[in-house]
């Protein structure tokens, strides 16, 4: 692997950390019912998620699928796509999340479902990162670039 793409892994990475500690500070602002607390987090949150699939689809998804076309590969193929098509499921659940709950007021109002859907995109997010760490950043180190 060239420097370029493993700084580029590690930029993931890192922002996997950075995602996590995010979701970890509103989970103990949501235990605390900290309302201010967690709608301070959630606009970073969300642009840091988004920016995050924007840089995956941007290279790793395309890198992987033209070394399984490339290396005829079909393992990485199906492995990729699954990913692709599970984060299209993820992104869609969180991005309505965001939109139920834009600010303060809609998160004071609705507190108990709010606790429930954060529950919900917290377990989504959280196997997301184990399972990219797991299976598809190490697939990348070993077939791209």
């Amino acid at each position: 692997m060239n420097e370029l793409n493993r700084s580029y892994l590690n930029e993931l990475k890192g922002e996997h950390k950075t995602v996590g500690q995010v979701l970890e500070e509103i989970k103990g602002f949501v235990a605390a019912n900290n309302i201010q607390g967690i709608a301070g987090r959630m606009g970073l949150l969300k642009n840091g998620l988004v920016a995050h699939i924007k840089k995956e689809d941007g290279k790793m998804y395309t890198d992987l699928l033209k070394t399984a076309k490339d290396m005829n590969i079909e393992m990485v193929s199906v492995t990729v796509n699954t990913f692709s098509t599970a984060m299209k499921g993820i992104a869609d659940r969180v991005l309505k999340f965001f939109g139920k709950y834009p600010d303060k007021d809609a998160i004071a109002k609705n507190t108990a479902e709010f606790n429930k859907d954060f529950h919900g995109v917290y377990e989504d997010i959280m196997k997301r990162v184990n399972n990219e760490e797991k299976v598809l950043y190490p697939m990348y180190e070993k077939h791209c670039c």
